[in-house]
């Protein structure tokens, strides 16, 4: 029978999900307010060094119990140069997020205890770790000669045979393994060095090794010394001050979660250690360390691991983009034969169905087909043609940069089921900016055996009592994946990228040499209008003739513009006039009559007729009234030169709003600035315009008005929600609404009109004039 470390796979999942902040998916997040009992925490205040938090072994390393220590001063339990340090360190400008090695302190029993420190929730952390084991001399110098085994590797494989064989024999953990993460999310273990007496788990796969995400801050290594000791309290849980927990993010001694930790010792896992590999700034998997007894690695010897990891990472990295740079170069050879051929032949579809066999030694593939005009060519395993018709109106909605791909068709396009075994993998190539035309690889489905190392997604079970327990199920478990082809390698992916952007010069060759041919036609053609040079050169005459009128064109127009100018101010001019004539001339004589009308019905007396005359006689007037008013304001609004254009378009949309059944919005940013004169008159004859169009034409309920001012430019929108029209086929679109004198009325103050409309979707107009 196997140790309780042999069933440890399913520790890896564990201990991978409490590197995540948070909770993670199997809820084995790591406590935020625990930390390891060995171990002590003081959280000062940055500014007096005011103790705000403390926890751990407390009384034995500093003399003190953790519950008393909030509120007093750290120069209590540190020496003046102690305190001196952690002064600057909390003074430094920058801030202390990875932990840094402070000083030694000598506890009371006499043992060395390294302060590490870093800031967290606008706090000073000093962490107090003993040392329990002895540290490495020199850490540089032992990641040094890890690291130079490690170089001596050249694929993939063997760094990471290297990688777990010098982290074994360094920190002389009983079993050291790598993850590495799969596309789902699985890991799979794919190197191993372990004790003699250690069972293999080399070739199993963790269902969920969670990992944190490169958006949230995270630390590469996380530690748990004693699975069994109980983790010590951060006290108080809440900072007075802010109201808050401690971040302990990046805690070099947080604990791990009570479930984590029962987990680990039920399946006979006292320490565990783990290290983060990064690759192109993404995780690309993890260094796992298991020990059946406890074990304190020491500070230095913590900083040593993560270095190793950070430099091994840059290491793993350079091969993997050696292995790819190996995979493109073989693709290559085939890329350049493919192209020649290509760039001799005269029909760029007819030379890819001639020669398309090729393709499947470029990237290798069950089939290879094309799909060129509508019509399908393909070789070895490939669906048929009106499933991939099928497939390609399904292919053409997409978004893709002209490269599609991927190793689950099924999951993606759900009728690709039926053709799993001929097309569970697609590459597809288009041959055009506008996809219409694509080279594909097939790749069928390949029903894979995966050994789970435990079961996925139930690390941790409920028991009768509702506590949480570790699953004891840490045998193998195999299972079955299904809708999944071979994966295709970016090796792959990019050689298809390549061989497009290949095909797509090929094809600008083809129209480089169209254009020569065109040329030398075009040398022909002209020694052919040499003949004709004569009547030329009488046309010139012609041409002179057409450029004289034309001048005199460009003056009349100007005229005009001139004319018009002086028109609509005139027009303006007048309509102030008569407007105020309405106002001051009629109005007051209106006034008069009224006023008049009242003292001949109070000298009328009793005699009922005569008051109900004279009634009917001022209720005339004060209508003629009030119809004179609005006539005058109609044909210019006297707000518009007093009170300025927001006031006069807010009573011209409530006019409007009075007399239609249309509901209007106004949203207005000018704020207390008033337009140059001009300016304003336009764009409220604009408005008024726009407004009368809509009402007469657009059946519109809805009518959204915005007059804006950005910078050296003002903007007015008119959109409604009514039936809009088609400008497609009309030679003056502008004419049919009547938008003409819109645009020569915006023309006069340097501004522009653009309208937006379909059939069914309304019409937005924008009156644009520079300031």
């Amino acid at each position: 029978m196997q140790s309780g470390l042999d069933n440890s796979a399913e520790l890896d999942l564990a201990d991978c999900a409490a590197t995540r902040l948070g909770a993670g998916r199997r809820a084995l997040g790591v406590s935020a307010a625990s930390i390891h009992p060995h171990a002590a925490l003081l959280a000062l205040a940055q500014d007096d060094l005011v103790i705000v938090h403390a926890g751990g072994a407390t009384e034995s390393l500093v003399g003190a119990a953790a519950e008393l220590l909030p509120g007093t001063a750290a120069a209590t339990v540190f020496s003046s140069d102690q305190i001196a340090r952690l002064r600057a360190l909390a003074l430094s400008e920058r801030l202390i997020e990875r932990p840094l090695h402070a000083f030694t302190l000598n506890a009371p029993d006499a043992t060395p205890t390294d302060a590490i420190v870093h800031q967290a929730s606008g706090l000073l952390v000093v962490e107090l770790d003993p040392r329990r084991e002895p540290a490495p001399d020199n850490s540089l110098a032992l990641v040094q000669s890890m690291i130079r085994k490690l170089q001596r590797t050249s694929t993939v494989g063997q760094f990471c045979d290297a990688m777990v064989a010098e982290l074994h024999r360094v920190t002389g953990f009983d079993r050291v393994m790598v993850y590495r993460f799969a596309a789902d999310g699985s890991g799979d273990v794919i190197a191993e060095a372990r004790a003699p007496d250690v069972g293999s788990l080399l070739g199993l796969r963790d269902p969920q090794p969670d990992i944190p995400k490169q958006s949230e801050p995270f630390s590469r290594i996380r530690v748990q010394p004693d699975a069994q000791a109980i983790a010590a309290p951060v006290l108080p849980g809440i900072n007075p001050g802010s109201g808050a927990a401690l971040d302990l993010s990046h805690s070099a001694i947080r604990s791990a979660s009570p479930e984590h930790r029962l987990y680990l010792a039920q399946l006979g896992v006292a320490a565990s250690l783990s290290l983060s590999l990064v690759v192109d700034g993404e995780p690309w998997g993890l260094m796992v360390c298991h020990h059946r007894t406890p074990r304190f690695l020491p500070y230095r010897m913590r900083e040593a691991c993560t270095l190793f990891a950070e430099m091994a990472s840059s290491q793993l990295e350079t091969r993997l983009s050696a292995e790819r740079l190996a995979a493109r170069l073989r693709s290559g050879r085939v890329h350049e034969e493919l192209v020649t051929r290509m760039s001799q032949e005269s029909d760029l579809a007819e030379g890819l169905i001639r020669f398309y066999p090729n393709l499947l030694d470029f990237i290798p593939a069950a089939g290879v087909g094309l799909w060129i005009d509508g019509q399908f060519t393909g070789v070895g395993v490939t669906p048929d043609a009106g499933q991939v018709a099928a497939l390609m109106g399904w292919l053409h909605g997409v978004p893709h940069d002209g490269v599609y791909h991927t190793d689950a068709l099924p999951l993606a396009y759900p009728p690709a089921k039926a053709i799993a075994a001929q097309a569970c993998g697609l590459i597809a190539l288009s041959l055009s900016d506008t996809p219409r035309d694509y080279v594909l690889w097939f790749r069928p489905e390949v029903v894979r055996r995966i050994t789970w190392a435990g079961i996925p997604n139930k690390p941790v079970s409920v028991d009768s009592n509702g506590g949480r327990t570790a699953s004891k199920g840490g045998a193998a478990r195999p299972d079955s994946v299904r809708l999944h082809s071979d994966p295709w390698s970016e090796a792959e992916v990019e050689a298809a990228r390549r061989l497009r952007e290949s095909l797509l010069d090929v094809v600008l060759r083809r129209i480089d040499g169209i254009a020569r041919e065109r040329k030398s036609a075009q040398l022909l053609h002209e020694q052919l209008m040499r003949q004709v040079e004569i009547g030329l050169m009488r046309s010139k005459d012609v041409a002179q003739t057409l450029r004289e009128e034309k001048e005199r064109r460009v003056l009349v127009e100007a005229d005009l513009s001139q004319v018009l100018r002086r028109t609509v101010e005139d027009q303006e001019a007048e309509r102030l006039r008569i407007a105020r004539e309405l106002h001051d001339t009629l109005g007051q004589s209106l006034t008069l009559l009224q006023l008049g009308f009242d003292k001949l019905g109070q000298a009328a007396g009793d005699l009922p007729e005569l008051q109900q005359r004279i009634a009917e006689m001022r209720s005339l007037t004060a209508d003629l009234g009030r119809q004179t008013s609005r006539l005058a304001w109609e044909i210019r609004p006297s707000a518009l030169d007093d009170l300025g254009l927001q006031t006069a378009i807010q009573n011209l949309l409530e006019s409007w709003s009075e007399k239609s059944d249309v509901a209007f919005d106004l949203h207005i940013t000018l704020g207390a600035r008033r337009l140059p004169s001009l300016v304003e008159t336009t764009l409220y004859r604009v408005l008024q315009e726009a407004l009368t169009n809509v009402v007469r034409h657009a059946a519109a309920c809805h009518v959204g008005v915005v007059l804006r001012l950005s910078g050296d430019q003002v903007t007015m929108i008119v959109e409604d929600d009514g039936r809009g029209f088609a400008t497609a086929g009309l030679r003056q679109p502008a004419d049919r609404l009547g938008l003409l004198g819109i645009r020569e009325r915006l023309s006069l103050v340097g501004g522009s009109l653009e309208l937006e409309t379909a059939p069914g979707k309304g019409t937005t107009l924008y009156a644009r004039v520079p300031l």
